[in-house]
């Protein structure tokens, strides 16, 4: 099962392509969620059924996108799903972390993935683009 964990883990974090840090962006709110914009635009990724975050992998690919969401500050986040639109099979999930004044809504289709980034105001755990260290430097050419 941990093999299987960390190969999804790792699928997620490899198709990822970027992150946000960028705090949420003002929203409706509707049954004591926080919303996001209420059409698909720039901000409305993963808050709008219409543009939802795609994990693919059904379940597991849920459970390995909230295992590695976490909040700006790296807060680790409770979640709990909500109901699934029957007609998309995209699912809502009611997401929150310390700090945070309402749980805001996010929608996931675990039928389908894409490249994953993190949602407004979330980031997603060890997704950092980082420069060599000492110890990666250019590999020696050498001429014949």
């Amino acid at each position: 099962m941990f093999p299987l964990r960390v190969a999804c883990v790792g699928l997620l974090l490899l198709a990822a392509c970027a992150s946000s840090s960028k705090s949420l962006s003002p929203g409706r709110e509707a049954r004591g969620l926080v919303q996001g914009p209420s059409k698909p635009g720039r901000d409305a990724y993963g808050f709008h059924p219409g543009d939802p975050v795609r994990v693919g992998w059904g379940d597991r690919g849920i459970m390995a996108f909230f295992e590695s969401l976490r909040g700006p500050e790296g807060q680790h986040v409770a979640w709990r799903r909500l109901e699934p639109d029957r007609g998309t099979g995209v699912e809502s999930f009611e997401v929150t972390y310390e700090g945070l004044s309402r749980p805001v809504r996010l929608y996931l289709d675990p039928n389908h993935g894409s490249a994953i980034h993190a949602p407004s105001g979330f980031i997603i755990q060890d997704l950092t683009s980082r420069a060599p260290g000492p110890a990666e430097e250019k590999p020696e050419v050498i001429e014949l």
